[in-house]
């Protein structure tokens, strides 16, 4: 009786492993079949679908942030600069439009799981970066994305790319409009980290444009 026992529960734990086993494989192929393009595909682009725009009046010291991104929410960002040195003046989640007090010496950022914003300040600190939680020292961030990360420049992480096709496979490279605007649009379509590209950047929403020769 115990030895067919016995049976019964090893004969469990090796369907189980096979059920794993396959999940994985699984799971394997489709992360490598969405990572290749079809041949008929010569180019795939990734953009951010939203250019949080940020309009700044002087004489009112006021910034307009999101003008026709009407009910998107964001992370707003007001930063004082002064050399190597930051103060955070403001951030809050808001919806868009909205308007805030700002010099213009400010840094201010928008930041939205499908875009970002950037109006430039005056210095250029240590550097920094604006998440959709707050803004952080380089060297404190937490692992989160998008990001806006401000230091001798600024850029926002994961930047937009292009995988374009190459007599010896796949290249990644930075988006060439002028290299895009002599192929032909043939879809694209909202992805987040189920793509196999984007995968690590949780909360990120890109725009996927496939270009055939």
């Amino acid at each position: 009786m115990e030895e067919h026992i016995d049976l019964v529960i090893s004969t469990g734990f090796f369907l189980l492993f096979l059920a794993l086993c396959a999940g994985l494989g699984y799971h394997s192929a489709l992360a490598y079949a969405s990572s290749m393009l079809p041949p008929s595909v010569a180019a795939v682009a990734y953009r951010y679908p939203l250019k949080i725009p940020i309009n700044y009046d002087p004489p009112s010291k006021t910034a307009t942030i999101g003008v026709g991104l009407e009910g998107v929410r964001a992370a707003v960002a007001v930063i004082k600069t002064s050399g190597a040195e930051y103060q955070v003046r403001l951030f809050e989640e808001r919806v868009l439009p909205t308007k805030v007090s700002v010099d213009s010496d400010e840094w201010v950022v928008a930041i939205a799981p499908g875009g970002y914003g950037v109006k430039h300040g005056a210095a250029y600190p240590r550097g920094l970066v604006v998440t959709a939680t707050g803004v952080y020292p380089l060297a404190g961030v937490p692992n989160l994305y998008p990001r806006v990360k401000v230091s001798t420049g600024y850029e926002v992480e994961p930047s937009e790319f292009m995988v374009v096709r190459t007599g010896e496979g796949l290249e990644k490279r930075e988006i060439d409009d002028d290299y895009l605007s002599k192929l032909r649009m043939t879809g694209s379509k909202l992805v987040g980290p189920s793509d196999s590209r984007l995968r690590g950047y949780a909360e990120v929403v890109m725009l996927r444009e496939e270009y055939s020769s």
